[in-house]
Order: C-alpha cells, then sequence, then structure tokens
C-alpha cells in the first residue's frame, strides 16, 4: 500500500536499516493530539470544563496551586503536576460520574477543537488502509473515545488509576506519555502492528518540541503548526512545516 502525504526526513528507522532493506508495503501513521489534531490541551480543557461545573471542588486546588508554584520553579516535574491536577478536580469521582462529564466534553471538543485538516488527513490515511495510531501525553478518559470517533486503531496515552471502588485515586497509572516514554510506547505499537519487523513505514505528526525524539524516530515526520523550537529544529533538519488552519 502507498504512503500518505509528508515528506520523507532522515530517521533513526531508516538509518538503522540494512544497505538494501526490503521493499516495505504498509504504513503506520502516528498523529499527536493536542495542538496538531486539536488546536488546546485536550486535558486543560477536560479538567477545566470539569471544575466549572463542579465549583465546590475549587476548595480542593490549593495543593495544586503549589504544585504549578513548584513545576514553575523546577522543584517538580510534568507528571507530578498533572498527578496534583487530577486529585484537586476529579479525585474520588466515580466512573459514571466521569463518562458522563466525558460524553459532553468529547461531544464538544470534535465540533470545537479538532482542525479540519487533521480531520481531513486521518480520513486520508484511513482511506489509504494505512493503520492510525493516535499518541498523546493526554488522560485516556477522554482520548480513547476521541480517537474512537476519528478512526484510531490504537492509543498511547497517560492514564488515570482507579481504587478498588472504581473511583479516580488522584494518581496515574504508568506515567505521564511524554518525549522519550511516548516515544517507547509508540515503538511498542508499531511493532504490534506491523506484520513483520520494521515492515511499515512509519510516518509521525506532531506540533511540539517534545515530540522531536517520535519525528526523528520516524521515517516521514510533518511538524504541524509547531512551536518556536520545534519550528527551529525542523527548518535545521529538513522535517516539513504544515499550516493545518483552526476549526
Amino acid at each position: 500500500m502507498s504512503t500518505s502525504p509528508g515528506s520523507i526526513s532522515s530517521s533513526s528507522r531508516s538509518q538503522s536499516a540494512s544497505a538494501s532493506p526490503p521493499e516495505r508495503d504498509e504504513t503506520i501513521a502516528v498523529f499527536d493530539l493536542d495542538g496538531t489534531v486539536t488546536t488546546r490541551d485536550t486535558t486543560a480543557a477536560y479538567l477545566l470544563g470539569y471544575l466549572r461545573r463542579h465549583p465546590r471542588r475549587l476548595a480542593k486546588c490549593l495543593p495544586l496551586a503549589i504544585s504549578a508554584v513548584g513545576f514553575a520553579g523546577g522543584f517538580a516535574d510534568r507528571a507530578d503536576l498533572k498527578r496534583a491536577a487530577i486529585r484537586a478536580v476529579l479525585g474520588g469521582t466515580s466512573r459514571d460520574e466521569i463518562a458522563a462529564w466525558t460524553d459532553r466534553f468529547v461531544a464538544w471538543c470534535l465540533q470545537a477543537l479538532v482542525r479540519p485538516m487533521a480531520r481531513a488527513r486521518i480520513e486520508a490515511h484511513a482511506g489509504a488502509g494505512h493503520h492510525l495510531i493516535l499518541a498523546t501525553a493526554s488522560l485516556d478518559l477522554h482520548v480513547r473515545p476521541i480517537a474512537r470517533a476519528l478512526g484510531f486503531s490504537d492509543v498511547v496515552c497517560t492514564k488515570v488509576a482507579w481504587t478498588r471502588d472504581h473511583r479516580i485515586s488522584g494518581d496515574l497509572d504508568g506515567g505521564n506519555m511524554r518525549g522519550e516514554k511516548k516515544l517507547a510506547a509508540v515503538q511498542r505499537a508499531v511493532a504490534l502492528a506491523e506484520s513483520a519487523p520494521r515492515s511499515a513505514v512509519v510516518i509521525a505528526y506532531s506540533d511540539h518540541h517534545a515530540d522531536l525524539p517520535l519525528l526523528r524516530w520516524a521515517d516521514q515526520a510533518v511538524a504541524v503548526n509547531p512551536t518556536r523550537r520545534l519550528a527551529a529544529a525542523a527548518g535545521i533538519e529538513g522535517i516539513p512545516i504544515e499550516d493545518w488552519g483552526r476549526p
């Protein structure tokens, strides 16, 4: 099957191949979510939307403010900040309550945040029979239903932890899927999706410099509405840049 849009860039997958690699006739397209498929951070929107509908939980946000100060000062990492946010906004919430809010949020997100050009590119890959992976540091609570609605086969994302009585614990299950950790998870997903080792061409799309490890590893890479740091790296490394507009 043929590859889809996106120019070929140098990558560790290509560089690690033998001098005469076998022809690859499969394609796997890996899309980042926040800032790439959507115009903004979906986890922030998800949590802020829930907080607006449950203002009494503001009283639990003081530890989150402290964690934010610690993050700004370099004393806490993104995973710590994400745990604090989940604990403050969603901690103790039941599965039924989460499901009800997720249904409302996902419907809004698909209409208000998804870039039409992102949807068109996803549909183009799907129409060509390519395997689609959505890879993001955002939370599985809303990422998985968004992925299903957009037609993705696999999802790599950050998972929340649950208590034995099916309530949000305020912790993460498996860590924050960002940077090298995200790349490792994508590599595992690609290995499972390929019919044989290195049988697929991998195309990766992202807006953020945190995904440079993924973009450099892929056979083809596209910087979508990139951050300044990613745009600078893309210019140096020959990664094509595309503007996918807004809804």
